[in-house]
């Protein structure tokens, strides 16, 4: 950017929200903060006991696959 365009830029008042509508703000966050925290405290679906851990062994699977690829690849050139 041009240096008279940063100045003109650093001589502008500092932009600050008004008190009302920053009042207004933080009770439509706590009242959103409020209603997701009963959702929290549900217990999980049983789906979600069977899906993640077998999204995790499925990843430790091919982990130990890739690894053993580099190896094989890496043993074959020495």
């Amino acid at each position: 950017m041009s240096e008279p365009l940063m100045r003109a830029l650093a001589e502008l008042p500092a932009a600050e929200p008004g008190a009302a509508r920053s009042q207004r703000i933080r009770e439509r966050c706590r009242q959103r903060l409020v209603q997701q925290a009963p959702r929290a405290s549900r217990p999980r679906p049983r789906i979600a006991l069977v899906w993640q851990p077998l999204v995790a062994a499925l990843g430790l699977v091919y982990l130990i696959a890739a690894i053993a690829q580099a190896v094989s690849v890496l043993s074959s050139q020495f």
